[in-house]
Protein backbone atom coordinates (compact mmCIF):
# COMPACT_ATOMS: atom_id res chain seq x y z
CA UNK A 1 0.00 0.00 0.00
CA UNK A 2 1.31 3.53 -0.95
CA UNK A 3 -0.64 6.34 0.40
CA UNK A 4 0.04 9.63 2.38
CA UNK A 5 -0.77 10.70 5.75
CA UNK A 6 -3.93 13.31 4.45
CA UNK A 7 -5.06 10.86 2.79
CA UNK A 8 -5.94 8.11 5.81
CA UNK A 9 -6.27 11.36 7.65
CA UNK A 10 -9.54 12.23 5.11
CA UNK A 11 -10.58 8.47 5.94
CA UNK A 12 -13.21 7.59 7.85
CA UNK A 13 -12.74 4.29 10.38
CA UNK A 14 -15.81 2.19 9.54
CA UNK A 15 -17.13 -0.61 11.83
CA UNK A 16 -20.15 -2.16 10.18
CA UNK A 17 -22.70 0.70 9.01
CA UNK A 18 -21.13 3.07 11.74
CA UNK A 19 -18.16 5.42 10.61
CA UNK A 20 -16.00 7.50 12.44
CA UNK A 21 -13.14 10.31 11.69
CA UNK A 22 -9.54 9.74 11.94
CA UNK A 23 -8.04 12.69 13.62
CA UNK A 24 -4.69 11.52 14.22
CA UNK A 25 -1.93 8.84 13.58
CA UNK A 26 0.89 7.76 15.43
CA UNK A 27 4.39 5.83 14.89
CA UNK A 28 7.82 3.95 16.03
CA UNK A 29 10.79 6.00 16.29
CA UNK A 30 12.68 3.50 15.99
CA UNK A 31 11.34 2.63 12.12
CA UNK A 32 8.63 4.94 11.48
CA UNK A 33 5.88 2.06 11.37
CA UNK A 34 2.20 3.10 12.18
CA UNK A 35 1.56 2.14 15.75
CA UNK A 36 -1.88 3.53 16.81
CA UNK A 37 -4.91 5.47 14.99
CA UNK A 38 -6.91 8.49 17.09
CA UNK A 39 -10.81 7.86 16.07
CA UNK A 40 -13.45 10.36 17.48
CA UNK A 41 -16.61 8.42 18.01
CA UNK A 42 -18.03 11.41 19.33
CA UNK A 43 -21.31 13.27 18.09
CA UNK A 44 -21.33 16.56 16.01
CA UNK A 45 -20.88 18.81 19.42
CA UNK A 46 -18.74 16.14 21.26
CA UNK A 47 -15.13 15.41 20.09
CA UNK A 48 -14.28 12.10 21.55
CA UNK A 49 -10.94 10.62 19.95
CA UNK A 50 -9.78 6.97 21.33
CA UNK A 51 -6.73 5.17 20.16
CA UNK A 52 -7.11 1.93 18.56
CA UNK A 53 -3.86 0.07 17.33
CA UNK A 54 -2.68 -0.13 13.81
CA UNK A 55 -3.93 -3.94 13.76
CA UNK A 56 -7.28 -3.32 14.27
CA UNK A 57 -7.57 -1.69 10.74
CA UNK A 58 -7.47 -3.78 7.13
CA UNK A 59 -6.46 -2.44 4.15
CA UNK A 60 -7.65 1.32 3.60
CA UNK A 61 -10.29 1.78 0.77
CA UNK A 62 -11.70 4.89 -1.11
CA UNK A 63 -13.72 6.25 1.61
CA UNK A 64 -13.57 4.54 4.71
CA UNK A 65 -10.74 2.36 6.56
CA UNK A 66 -12.41 -0.95 7.82
CA UNK A 67 -11.73 -1.76 11.38
CA UNK A 68 -12.13 -5.07 13.43
CA UNK A 69 -14.04 -3.50 16.29
CA UNK A 70 -17.47 -3.05 16.52
CA UNK A 71 -19.43 0.51 17.47
CA UNK A 72 -19.70 -0.78 21.29
CA UNK A 73 -15.97 -1.65 21.80
CA UNK A 74 -14.95 1.57 19.76
CA UNK A 75 -16.92 3.89 21.62
CA UNK A 76 -15.83 1.70 25.17
CA UNK A 77 -12.00 2.42 24.51
CA UNK A 78 -9.76 4.79 26.26
CA UNK A 79 -10.15 8.22 25.55
CA UNK A 80 -6.94 10.50 24.56
CA UNK A 81 -6.30 12.44 27.19
CA UNK A 82 -3.48 14.77 26.64
CA UNK A 83 -2.27 17.64 28.29
CA UNK A 84 -1.08 20.90 26.89
CA UNK A 85 2.56 20.39 26.55
CA UNK A 86 3.62 20.86 22.83
CA UNK A 87 4.15 18.56 19.90
CA UNK A 88 5.43 14.88 20.46
CA UNK A 89 5.28 15.41 24.33
CA UNK A 90 1.86 12.93 25.57
CA UNK A 91 0.06 10.26 24.74
CA UNK A 92 -3.10 8.96 26.54
CA UNK A 93 -3.23 7.14 29.97
CA UNK A 94 -4.43 4.02 27.91
CA UNK A 95 -3.77 2.16 25.40
CA UNK A 96 -5.46 -0.26 23.44
CA UNK A 97 -3.61 -3.26 22.56
CA UNK A 98 -3.65 -5.39 19.58
CA UNK A 99 -6.81 -7.62 21.11
CA UNK A 100 -8.61 -4.78 22.42
CA UNK A 101 -7.58 -5.12 25.53
CA UNK A 102 -6.09 -1.73 27.61
CA UNK A 103 -3.44 -0.71 29.45
CA UNK A 104 -1.80 1.90 30.96
CA UNK A 105 1.65 3.56 30.73
CA UNK A 106 1.03 6.24 33.76
CA UNK A 107 0.03 3.13 36.21
CA UNK A 108 3.21 1.19 34.55
CA UNK A 109 5.41 4.10 35.52
CA UNK A 110 4.48 4.95 38.91
CA UNK A 111 4.25 1.11 39.65
CA UNK A 112 7.73 0.70 38.60
CA UNK A 113 9.12 3.92 40.12
CA UNK A 114 7.61 2.78 43.60
CA UNK A 115 9.57 -0.43 42.67
CA UNK A 116 12.75 1.04 42.61
CA UNK A 117 12.26 3.18 45.89
CA UNK A 118 11.41 -0.58 47.76
CA UNK A 119 13.54 -2.42 49.88
CA UNK A 120 16.64 -3.37 47.42
CA UNK A 121 16.89 -6.78 49.03
CA UNK A 122 13.34 -7.66 47.64
CA UNK A 123 13.25 -9.90 44.36
CA UNK A 124 12.20 -7.80 41.40
CA UNK A 125 9.11 -8.16 39.93
CA UNK A 126 9.62 -9.53 36.57
CA UNK A 127 6.67 -8.02 35.40
CA UNK A 128 8.03 -4.90 35.52
CA UNK A 129 10.99 -5.86 33.83
CA UNK A 130 8.90 -6.68 30.84
CA UNK A 131 6.50 -3.65 30.87
CA UNK A 132 6.73 -0.74 28.11
CA UNK A 133 8.79 2.21 29.21
CA UNK A 134 7.36 5.37 29.47
CA UNK A 135 8.12 9.09 29.72
CA UNK A 136 6.71 11.90 31.72
CA UNK A 137 2.73 12.39 31.03
CA UNK A 138 2.75 8.34 30.29
CA UNK A 139 4.01 9.53 27.21
CA UNK A 140 5.39 5.86 25.67
CA UNK A 141 8.86 5.57 24.83
CA UNK A 142 9.57 5.77 21.29
CA UNK A 143 6.44 6.15 19.98
CA UNK A 144 6.01 9.81 18.36
CA UNK A 145 2.66 11.68 16.56
CA UNK A 146 2.97 10.93 13.17
CA UNK A 147 0.60 14.63 12.49
CA UNK A 148 2.92 16.28 13.96
CA UNK A 149 5.00 15.86 10.92
CA UNK A 150 2.18 18.48 8.23
CA UNK A 151 3.21 22.44 8.41
CA UNK A 152 7.26 21.75 10.11
CA UNK A 153 10.05 23.42 8.46
CA UNK A 154 12.24 21.79 6.43
CA UNK A 155 16.02 22.49 6.51
CA UNK A 156 18.86 21.92 4.30
CA UNK A 157 22.44 21.25 3.73
CA UNK A 158 21.42 24.92 1.44
CA UNK A 159 19.22 26.67 3.94
CA UNK A 160 15.50 26.92 3.79
CA UNK A 161 13.27 23.70 1.69
CA UNK A 162 9.64 24.85 2.84
CA UNK A 163 6.88 23.41 5.12
CA UNK A 164 6.20 19.82 5.17
CA UNK A 165 2.56 19.47 3.68
CA UNK A 166 1.97 15.84 3.75
CA UNK A 167 4.11 12.28 4.49
CA UNK A 168 4.42 9.53 2.29
CA UNK A 169 3.65 6.13 3.67
CA UNK A 170 4.95 2.66 1.71
CA UNK A 171 2.64 -0.60 3.32
CA UNK A 172 2.64 0.98 6.98
CA UNK A 173 6.13 2.63 7.12
CA UNK A 174 6.65 6.55 6.56
CA UNK A 175 9.17 7.10 3.76
CA UNK A 176 9.33 10.46 2.50
CA UNK A 177 8.25 13.90 3.96
CA UNK A 178 6.23 16.08 0.85
CA UNK A 179 7.54 19.52 0.67
CA UNK A 180 4.93 22.57 -0.31
CA UNK A 181 6.67 22.21 -4.27
CA UNK A 182 6.12 18.13 -4.40
CA UNK A 183 9.34 17.51 -3.25
CA UNK A 184 9.96 14.14 -1.08
CA UNK A 185 12.48 14.33 0.97
CA UNK A 186 13.11 10.84 1.95
CA UNK A 187 13.21 10.01 5.96
CA UNK A 188 16.71 8.56 5.28
CA UNK A 189 18.15 12.21 5.15
CA UNK A 190 16.73 13.24 8.26
CA UNK A 191 19.36 14.00 11.02
CA UNK A 192 17.23 15.37 13.57
CA UNK A 193 14.77 17.48 15.13
CA UNK A 194 15.51 20.83 16.09
CA UNK A 195 14.38 22.05 19.51
CA UNK A 196 12.45 24.46 18.30
CA UNK A 197 10.71 22.00 15.97
CA UNK A 198 12.08 21.96 12.81
CA UNK A 199 13.46 19.39 10.48
CA UNK A 200 17.17 18.82 9.40
CA UNK A 201 17.94 17.09 7.00
CA UNK A 202 21.21 16.03 4.75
Amino acid sequence: MQTTLRTLLDLKARTGEDRFPVRALFHRAEDRELAYVAVDVGGWLDRREVMVNIDRFDAPEEEDWPVSLGRADLEDAPVVEEEETGPLETLPPLVVGPFGYTFSPMLMAAGINASAQADPTQAPDPAAETAPQTRAHGRLAGIERSTDWLGRDAFGPGGAMGPVTDVAIDGRRLTAAILEDGTRVPFERLRRIADQGHAIFD
